[in-house]
């Protein structure tokens, strides 16, 4: 078949053209890679490339994006698909079947002032003129459905806090986006960190021109954002949980129209100091708003929840932990107003509502570092419970009760005005609260320690604008002061007379006393008057009500006052058992009154004494290990008699404890026996006397078990006079 130069010459057309294309994409690519700085300004690497023509397609595939530096990976993805329609040309419409993106991936990283993208920006010409187009043209059309990203990560870095945040598997299904669309659809969702997850959805209606967002999120760590924290305040980090389920309804064109609701919770928070230690903590706090609407600026809360927080404060000479905490975000506030400008006042109207606002089991470490020696005090078990808060409220009711370093307890009601803060209503009761505690300031204020004593306290207040009416009943069991100490911060004051007009024949004083005032005056203080009578009670001794319950047992007061013990004993001795048959006979005479028994000790000495019973105990076990009843019984005697310079026992101690012969024999017997089953037998040695009191008035004694109460005393802030193996022994009536 013979073909005729016009058809050679198409066919020739047709042949090249087929090539064209057929190799288009390999020189496109080829293309791109090797021009690619000068056309994008960043050297880029192009896996592959293909155009599909049947299907008006292009699938590019593994772009690697570099750094200014042309080594480091800045951006890519690993496929990028397009799907084009061109059908719909016929209607001037451009539009796409299908745009995905799979595993996009960007480093991005953030110094003082720019981001190592901004290269790729381009720069504003300032020299451009801007020309009006004044000609009528039809609106733009268009329409992209099926817009997928899938498996994307961005990592982001700030460089100025050394801070990293990761989003990990993200992905964005977008179903269709167009000119002309009545309502849009879009939702993604990506990792965020370990264990964080997040989703985004999203409605918005183009008729109403309003969207409505639903943001969910689970599990999102918040330690990667402490060093955000930092910049604000004087600490190492935070850690915790975050959750949240939000829904945003909310206008396009009109940015204030918003309204949120939803709830969100943080969990097992921590904040800490640069030294390490938890200054907040909690297990759950939780917010539920019914609505924020913040056109109207009205906010609705029905439920607001804080469960087990605790809060770590250190008063010390110069501030407190909680304001050097605070000290960055103070000076900002402070900078903050005073170079705010003079604005109008806002004509809207703030109104919020809470339903409910919830305090459980809050914890209050407190530590006062003024004084001549620390005061430490675990406020614990604080329940707070608040209810219909809005804010025009006249009384909003407050429930309360707390747990006094479990030495009493403290509970109330109150009611407030939103409107009028100095409207408040309150009473409260303080039970059986033991002073002894208070002893570091006591010693140094008025130069005496508290050895004996409980407060009781009813108060209650009804105060408005213009009056105040307070009543104050305060009852003082067994108070009684230690001897002076070497304080040189007291002031002096008559402690022993005024005690002995102070007290009734019970050994208790008891005030009732009323307090009126009016709070609008500027010098007003109720804490002032009741403060200044309660301080006249504290500096005064009382006198022992053992002096007329000696006389009915024939005994001497002091024999009844305390039951002396040995270091490390753990057994009741004769003349302790003849104290205690004295007491229940008193019990038999006087069945209202009630013995309290306080077990003191020191700390120090008494493990010092605990280490060597617990040494000899090893000895004689590793050299006798008694079995039978006879030589258990021998064991107990020759462990007994066993002296602290017995020559096989310090011999015993040298051979078991490395360089015995610089410490002291107490201090080789620590170290031999180990600090924490050290500490494990004091805790069961102390507890195991007040079960030896306990035990012996109710099983051998036959006392009833209302008519005892057997306590450890605060150890930690047991004056020094105190500190000896000895029950302090009180009484009062039931």
């Amino acid at each position: 078949m013979k073909f005729t130069r016009r058809q050679i010459v198409i066919g020739s057309i047709f042949f090249v053209l087929f090539l064209l294309l057929f190799f288009l994409s390999t020189f496109v690519k080829s293309y791109l890679n090797k021009n690619s700085e000068e056309l994008l300004g960043r050297k880029i690497e192009l896996g592959s490339l293909n155009l599909n023509y049947f299907r008006v397609s292009v699938r590019a595939g593994d772009l690697v994006v570099y750094e200014e530096n042309q080594r480091d990976t800045f951006a890519g993805f690993k496929e990028l698909y397009i799907n084009f329609d061109p059908w719909k040309l016929t209607r001037n419409e451009y539009s796409f079947s299908a745009i995905t993106l799979d595993s996009l991936y960007a480093y991005v990283i953030q110094d003082s002032s720019s981001f190592n993208f901004d290269d790729l920006i381009p720069a504003k010409d300032s020299s451009a003129i801007e020309i009006e187009d004044t000609l009528n043209s039809e609106p733009f059309q268009f329409s992209i459905y099926d817009i997928k990203l899938s498996r994307g990560k961005i990592d982001f870095y700030d460089q100025k806090i050394d801070n990293r945040l990761l989003m990990d598997n993200l992905n964005l299904n977008l179903p269709k986006i167009a000119w002309d669309s009545e309502q849009s659809e879009v939702g993604a969702e990506f990792e965020f960190g370990e264990k964080g997850s997040v989703f985004l959805g999203a409605e918005v209606n183009h008729q109403i021109k309003r969207y409505d967002i639903a943001i969910r999120m689970n599990n999102m760590e918040l330690e990667p954002v402490s060093n955000y924290v930092k910049q604000y305040l004087n600490a190492d980090g935070i850690s915790g949980w975050f959750d949240a389920n939000i829904r945003v309804n909310g206008h396009m064109e009109n940015a204030t129209d918003i309204i949120i609701s939803g709830s969100t919770k943080v969990d097992t928070f921590k904040l800490w100091e640069p030294e390490g230690e938890d200054v907040l903590t909690w297990n759950q706090m939780s917010i539920a708003f019914d609505s924020l609407d913040l056109g109207r600026s009205s906010f609705n809360f029905s439920k607001i929840q804080l469960v087990e927080p605790k809060l770590v404060a250190t008063l010390n000479k110069d501030m407190s932990n909680i304001e050097h905490l605070l000290l960055p975000l103070m000076i900002t506030d402070s900078l903050a107003v005073d170079s705010m400008p003079e604005t109008k006042a806002d004509s809207v109207l703030l109104t919020f509502s809470v339903d409910s606002l919830l305090i459980d089991k809050a914890e209050v470490l407190f530590t006062d570092n003024t004084l001549n020696r620390p005061f430490k005090y675990d406020i614990k078990e604080i329940d707070v419970s608040l209810a219909n808060i809005y804010e025009s409220a006249e009384d909003v009711p407050v429930t309360f009760s707390l747990n006094l370093n479990d030495q009493g307890l403290m509970s109330g009601t109150s009611e407030f005005s939103i409107v009028d803060p100095l409207n408040v209503q309150l009473k409260a009761k303080v039970e059986k609260l033991r002073l002894m505690s208070f002893s570091p300031y006591t010693e140094y204020y008025i130069t005496r320690p508290i050895t004996h004593g409980d407060f009781n306290y009813d108060l209650s207040i009804e105060m408005s604008s213009q009056q105040m009416l307070n009543e104050n009943k305060i009852k003082i069991n067994e108070l009684e002061f230690g001897d002076k100490t070497k304080d040189t911060t007291g002031i002096n004051a008559p402690i022993r007379l005024g005690l002995y007009l102070l007290k009734d024949p019970n050994d208790i004083i008891a005030i009732d006393l009323p307090v009126e005032g009016n709070p609008s005056e500027p010098d007003f203080s109720v804490s002032r008057i009741i403060w200044k009578s309660f301080m006249n009670l504290l500096v005064k001794t009382a006198a022992s009500p053992f002096n007329a319950l000696a006389n009915l047992v024939s005994t001497r007061p002091e024999e009844l006052e305390n039951i002396p013990m040995l270091y490390a004993q753990d057994t009741l001795a004769v003349d302790q058992k003849n104290t205690l048959d004295k007491i229940a006979q008193l019990l038999s005479k006087k069945p209202d009154l009630l013995f309290s028994f306080t077990q003191e000790t020191h700390p120090e000495i008494e493990k010092d004494a605990l280490a060597l019973y617990l040494a000899k105990t090893q000895m004689l076990t590793d050299k006798f290990n008694p079995k039978t009843e006879d030589e258990i019984a021998r064991y107990k005697e020759r462990l007994n008699v066993l002296s602290d310079t017995d020559e096989a026992f310090l011999r015993f101690v040298s051979n078991n404890v490395n360089g015995s012969d610089t410490l002291s024999i107490s201090k080789s017997c620590r170290q031999l026996i180990g600090q924490n089953e050290l500490d494990e037998a004091f805790n069961k040695l102390i507890e195991d006397r007040s079960l030896l009191i306990q035990d012996y008035l109710l099983n051998e004694c036959m006392v009833d078990s209302s008519s005892v109460e057997v306590m450890v005393s605060d150890l930690r802030n047991i004056p020094e006079e105190l500190k000896s193996p000895n029950f302090n022994v009180e009484v009062s009536l039931k």
